[in-house]
């Protein structure tokens, strides 16, 4: 069975392919302890019961994002980021869909190597800058692929 070439860390060491390097487990292990446990952060027993509780309300079977998918969890529309009072706010509870709170968490608060929008709205003065369609990005220029030298369509 192959094996994958090994791959250079961003520290600059090689790193076995399927491994990981020991200065991205050293800053996974400092964000879990600087992060806290569930409970810590509020969600014992007495969340799974109000949420339970909100999403058997009349008008929270579905996802809030507008998906048609089924409501399985509570999502707070403002993180609450330590703050009880607004943690426990039901006008701050919204139902969603689990895959599509990881979605909005990973657009609103970063991940997969995309910058928070709090990070984005800190550096633009309070607002989020968005490039216009069709412009220049890190991934390259939008643009139609030509049509290939045979005159447009495939022949078979």
């Amino acid at each position: 069975m192959p094996v994958r070439a090994p791959r250079i860390c961003s520290c600059g060491k090689v790193v076995p392919s399927g491994q990981r390097c020991a200065c991205q487990r050293a800053k996974a292990k400092a964000y879990d302890a600087s992060r806290g446990t569930a409970a810590s952060r509020g969600y014992t027993g007495s969340w799974r019961k109000a949420s339970a509780a909100f999403l058997a309300q009349p008008g929270n079977e579905r996802c809030a994002c507008g998906c048609g998918r089924s409501a399985n969890m509570v999502d707070h529309k403002r993180a609450p980021k330590g703050d009880m009072a607004l943690f426990w706010d039901r006008s701050n509870w919204q139902p969603f869909a689990r895959v599509c709170n990881t979605r909005k968490a990973i657009a609103s608060e970063g991940g997969f190597g995309r910058p928070s929008l709090r990070t984005e709205r800190s550096e633009t003065g309070g607002r989020v800058e968005t490039l216009p369609k069709g412009t220049e990005t890190a991934w390259g220029a939008s643009r139609k692929v030509p049509p290939n030298s045979a005159g447009g369509e495939f022949e078979r």
